[in-house]
C-alpha cells in the first residue's frame, strides 16, 4: 500500500472539496485520490471481500476520515451540491464510494429528495456495510425533519419480506434510538416484538442489538417493558432476548434473567 503523506492528502482532500459543486469533476477527482492510495496488489473483487460484498479499492480509513474532514463544512454550506454530489458518485461506485455517498446524502436540507435518493439507493444494495452507513447518515435529515414519517418508513423496512430491508430496518431504528429522543425509544418498545418470530440470523443479532441499546439509555423504560412483556412473547423472543442477555446492564440482565425461569 502507498504509503501517506499526510500534508499532502489533507491538501488532496480540500481540493476535492472545492469541486464539490460540479458532481462530474467531483467524481473524477475522487476516483482518481482513491486509486492512487489504493492497495493495488489486494485490490479485491467481489469473491474476496472480507468486510463487503462490494469491490473496494481498499484505502486506508485515514484517508476516507480526512475526506469526510474537508468535505463537512463545505458540503454544510452548500447542501445542495453534496446531495447532487453523492447522486453523482453512488451508481458506479465501489465499497468506498458509495460509503461517502452515504455521508454527504446525510449532510442535505432537503430531506424529500434524500428520501427519495435513499430509497432508490435502498433497492439497489443489499451490502451490510454500506446499509449501516446509509441508517447513521442518510437518514439523519429525515429523521430530524419528520418524526412520523420516519417511523412509518422503519415500520414498513421492518416489516419488509426481503431480509435485508428487514435488517436495514433495525440498523436506522438503532441509529435513531442513540440520539436519545424520546419519539425514537416509543418506537422501538414499540417494534422490538415484531423481530420475537425472525428467522434471519442478522435481524435477530440487530434486534438484539438495540434492545441492549436501549438498556443502556433507559434502563428503568427497558426493564418495565420487559416485565409488561407476555409469557406468550416472551417465549416468541426467547432467542433474541437470550442473545442479548450477556451484553445486557447487570440490573436489566437480572431482570430478564428472573422472567426467562418464569416463562
Amino acid at each position: 500500500m502507498p504509503s501517506i503523506n499526510l500534508s499532502r492528502l489533507r491538501l488532496q482532500a480540500h481540493e476535492l472539496a472545492g469541486l464539490l459543486g460540479n458532481p462530474a469533476a467531483f467524481q473524477t477527482s475522487l476516483r482518481s485520490l482513491l486509486d492512487e492510495h489504493s492497495h493495488r496488489l489486494l485490490r479485491r473483487g467481489r469473491s474476496m471481500a472480507r468486510r463487503s460484498a462490494l469491490p473496494a479499492w481498499d484505502v486506508p480509513g485515514l484517508l476516507i476520515r480526512e475526506l469526510e474532514a474537508a468535505l463537512l463544512p463545505i458540503a454544510e454550506e452548500n447542501s445542495e451540491a453534496a446531495r447532487m454530489a453523492a447522486a453523482a458518485i453512488w451508481p458506479t461506485g465501489r465499497l468506498e464510494e458509495k460509503q461517502l455517498a452515504a455521508f454527504l446524502a446525510g449532510l442535505s436540507r432537503n430531506p424529500g429528495e434524500i428520501r427519495t435518493l435513499l430509497l432508490r439507493w435502498l433497492a439497489d444494495t443489499e451490502d451490510p456495510v454500506v446499509l449501516q452507513d446509509l441508517a447513521l447518515h442518510t437518514c439523519a435529515p429525515l429523521r430530524n425533519s419528520n418524526e412520523l414519517l420516519f417511523r412509518s418508513d422503519v415500520r414498513a423496512w421492518i416489516m419488509d419480506s426481503v431480509p435485508s430491508r428487514r435488517r436495514f430496518g433495525w440498523m436506522a431504528l438503532r441509529a435513531w434510538v442513540q440520539e436519545k429522543q424520546s419519539e425514537s425509544i416509543f418506537t422501538a418498545f414499540d417494534l422490538l416484538p415484531a423481530a420475537f418470530p425472525e428467522t434471519d440470523p442478522e435481524a435477530i443479532q440487530l434486534a438484539s442489538a438495540l434492545l441492549v441499546s436501549l438498556a443502556e439509555y433507559s434502563p428503568l423504560e427497558t426493564q418495565g417493558w420487559l416485565s409488561e412483556l407476555s409469557s406468550k412473547s416472551r417465549q416468541q423472543g426467547r432467542k433474541i432476548l437470550r442473545f442479548a442477555l450477556p451484553r445486557l446492564p447487570v440490573e436489566t440482565a437480572a431482570v430478564l434473567r428472573s422472567l426467562l425461569k418464569e416463562g
